[in-house]
């Protein structure tokens, strides 16, 4: 799910009540579902290829993080700061801001009661994870092209127009087929996403059969379904849950301190959303892409599949990549990219800036296991429809225009 411009207030009371209903009948800690809570493992465990020595300016973290005064990278305290006022008016709901510059925080900020160990929420940022595991799967051969059929993974979509339907029309929102990801709608059952995570226990079914009604690589349209296609992908091509594969290719490689990877009721992971982490560790994830997928002396992800990740769509190519967004902000270089997710979830890339900014808002995580049992909303939900749980979002709004012209204006080099 993303949509951060799409609010969801009609849904508020269906929501709440379905919420309620399922916290009463399966009770707050399904049985039989272990939790998916990942530690990383030390990173000389990585089954990374090795590249070129690194740059030294391609500074990255070990473990932890080096902290360092914003002056040291060229960036002026005072005017960063003004980010800080904007991004914690009560009206936000900002849990946490993270500022990467030179491979090293130079600002982190967050609400009262939370810390750099606090769990935060990716809602669709997780997008742009999954689509860098397709990335490692098409270099380690796992997978034959981004051009590969999809009934390579759907042999039954050979019956029909989806025959049509490429891994590249998935990943770039253009397959073609009906959905409608509309948050707010009159007819819940009208909207496909919210049928999907208020009713459907096998939501990679549910978005494998929406049928086709236009020509593939020629409109885009925003799809969480779609991207749930590629857990199929994924699972078939590597022989595991793209969970664990996401672990020992991603995660562990870039020393995350702790990743937790939802799934549906099952046991598909969820590839359009849902990967709980910190918000450092989504800053190692932007920083993987800042330095074109190479993680110090390691190339984690194929530096081709970075730039191709970032360049236009066929579709929409002022809009969106591989599952990154390529929007326009005022007053940013325009070589921004950014990992989007319901709720103004960031993560924004500036290459030409050597800069990395995350925003995470208010979440409180579920305490059962990462499983949409019996749906997502009853674990995951968000808008702050059911106070205590899931996620808040900016009660007025986020201008991210706004929250990044005192970070760039910093900038003093």
């Amino acid at each position: 799910m993303n949509a951060p411009h799409r609010p969801l207030r009609r849904l508020v009371v269906v929501v709440a009540l379905a919420a309620a209903l399922a916290s009463c009948s399966n009770g707050s800690d399904p049985t039989g579902s272990p939790s998916t809570t990942k530690a990383p493992k030390p990173a000389a465990e990585s089954t990374t290829t090795t590249a070129p020595q690194a740059d030294p300016a391609d500074v990255v973290p070990g473990a932890d993080w080096a902290v360092a005064d914003p002056a040291d990278h060229g960036m002026d305290a005072a005017t960063l700061e003004k980010a800080k006022d904007y991004a914690f008016q009560d009206s936000k709901n900002t849990q946490g801001v993270v500022v990467v510059r030179g491979g090293e925080i130079v600002a982190e900020w967050y609400a009262p009661g939370e810390d750099r160990d606090s769990w935060a929420a990716s809602w669709s940022m997780a997008k742009s994870t999954y689509s860098a595991l397709i990335g490692i799967a098409i270099d380690e051969g796992k997978i034959p092209s981004i051009d590969e059929p999809m009934t390579t993974w759907f042999p039954e979509w050979k019956a029909d127009e989806r025959s049509k339907i490429t891994l590249r029309d998935v990943l770039e929102m253009s397959t073609g087929q009906t959905w409608n990801e509309d948050y707010s709608p009159d007819d819940l059952d009208a909207s496909n996403v919210v049928r999907m995570v208020l009713k459907e226990r096998d939501q990679l079914a549910y978005a494998a059969a929406q049928p086709a009604e236009k020509e593939p690589g020629t409109v885009f349209n925003y799809s969480s379904g779609t991207s749930m296609l590629l857990s199929a992908v994924l699972e078939q091509a590597t022989g595991e849950k793209p969970a664990d594969y996401a672990m020992a290719k991603l995660w562990d490689p870039i020393q995350a301190s702790k990743v937790d990877l939802w799934s549906d009721a099952e046991g598909h992971t969820l590839t359009y959303c849902c990967v709980d982490t910190t918000s450092r560790d989504f800053a190692r994830f932007g920083l993987l892409y800042l330095h074109n997928g190479r993680w110090g002396s390691k190339q984690v992800v194929p530096a081709s599949w970075v730039a191709d990740s970032v360049k236009g769509s066929r579709a929409d190519p002022e809009t969106y990549g591989l599952q990154w967004w390529l929007e326009p902000v005022e007053g940013v270089p325009d070589d921004l990219f950014q990992a989007e997710g319901h709720d103004d979830q960031y993560i924004y890339v500036v290459p030409s800036l050597d800069l990395v900014v995350v925003r995470n808002g208010s979440y409180t995580k579920y305490d059962g296991p990462t499983v949409a049992d019996p749906n997502l909303f009853s674990r995951y939900p968000s808008g702050d429809i059911v106070p205590g749980q899931g996620t808040a979002p900016p009660e007025d709004g986020w201008d991210s225009a706004a929250f990044l012209a005192p970070i760039i204006d910093s900038i003093q080099d």
